[in-house]
């Protein structure tokens, strides 16, 4: 470690360990019941993680969500709407009737507008507040169950079933590393997926997850996609092929890794920071860095980007969705959890 690394080091290992202290003051004040959690009238299903940015939740309630209309239930995804601008107490941005997002990805954020436009047969809703957002579902449509996108430390809203989301990036506490909360947060969930080929449990939060179903799972690609009412490209289009590539999340080197698997020609990739929106004039730049190469965005970049720009035909999104090795194993654990709960 160089002697910058030690002193950046030095000066936020006093924060961290604030940051760690009050987080575990909050979770104790909610398991003493000094702060109260409001229980919705349908099972609440958590999908969530430990740290921040991105570990596969959006592709993952994409997943349980196409699993409980396929086992013939009728779920709603609530999310916060991050970086979007709503600021009512709930916003329908999705119905569940086949009729497509009701609002921009500006207004509900690039997340749940994704969702809703994947999901174009589950309500979906948001609210900063999560129990507005959730009886808000239950009010208006008929569903008997809720997935909660990037709820695990959403402990205002009671759960009926925690799943946790881990890929390999755990590390020390924010600002230090990228934990919001310590792994011992673990003992609050029923549930640990692991995302990633080679992904394990850290070591030092193996002792919090004892008894708990284990589930590994892999984000694929799965094809191209040109326009959200059109089949799939298929990947092998580009193949040996130029190619552009052009990001604005959390892992961008993930983005890029899978691309190089896929045999592509990588020219460049352009980097931005998580749920930036791409500016016209960042777009113009893009074209003309590489004019013979094909852009290709994340699927949640995608859904922001202006319609001229897509209209150029050299612009596909990259399309991810989680595989499970044993899929009916996770169907049956999920399914036996919510039983249970709900008994």
């Amino acid at each position: 470690m160089s002697f910058a690394e030690s002193l950046a080091n030095a000066f936020l290992t006093l924060p961290a360990e604030g940051y760690r202290a009050v987080q575990k003051v909050r979770e104790k004040a909610y398991s003493m019941g000094l702060f109260q959690s409001r229980r919705a009238p349908v099972p609440v299903i958590s999908v969530g993680n430990l740290i921040m940015g991105g570990s596969g939740k959006t592709p993952l309630v994409i997943c349980l969500a196409e699993m409980l209309l396929e086992m013939g239930m009728r779920p709603a995804v609530v999310s916060r709407g991050y970086r979007g601008t709503n600021r009512e107490p709930y916003l329908v941005v999705g119905e569940g009737t086949r009729s497509g997002p009701t609002v921009g990805p500006s207004v509900a954020g690039d997340e749940p507008y994704l969702i809703a436009q994947r999901l174009p047969d589950i309500p979906v809703v948001i609210g900063r507040i999560r129990i507005h957002p959730v009886f808000a579902a239950c009010q208006l449509f008929s569903i008997d169950a809720v997935i909660l996108d990037d709820g695990f430390q959403h402990m205002a809203l009671g759960r009926d079933l925690d799943i946790v989301l881990i890929n390999g990036f755990e590390d020390r506490m924010f600002p230090l590393g990228r934990l919001r909360e310590p792994l011992s947060a673990l003992r609050r969930a029923d549930m640990v997926v692991l995302v990633g080929l080679g992904v394990s449990i850290p070591g030092p939060a193996q002792r919090y997850t004892q008894g708990l179903p284990v589930f590994s799972c892999c984000q694929n690609p799965v094809g191209l996609v040109s326009d959200p009412s059109s089949p799939l490209v298929s990947l092998s289009v580009l193949e040996g092929r130029p190619v552009l590539l052009a990001s604005a999340i959390a892992n961008p080197e993930r983005f890029r890794d899978t691309a190089r698997e896929l045999g592509w020609k990588i020219l460049d990739h352009r980097i931005f920071p998580d749920h930036h929106v791409i500016t016209d004039s960042e777009l113009r730049s893009i074209l003309t860095q590489w004019a013979e190469a094909t852009v290709v965005v994340t699927e949640k970049d995608w859904v922001k980007l202006p319609q001229w720009f897509k209209n150029t035909g050299r612009v596909r999104a990259l399309r991810i969705e989680l595989v499970f090795p044993d899929k009916e194993a996770f169907r049956r654990t999920i399914l036996g959890l919510i039983t249970d709960r709900s008994c």
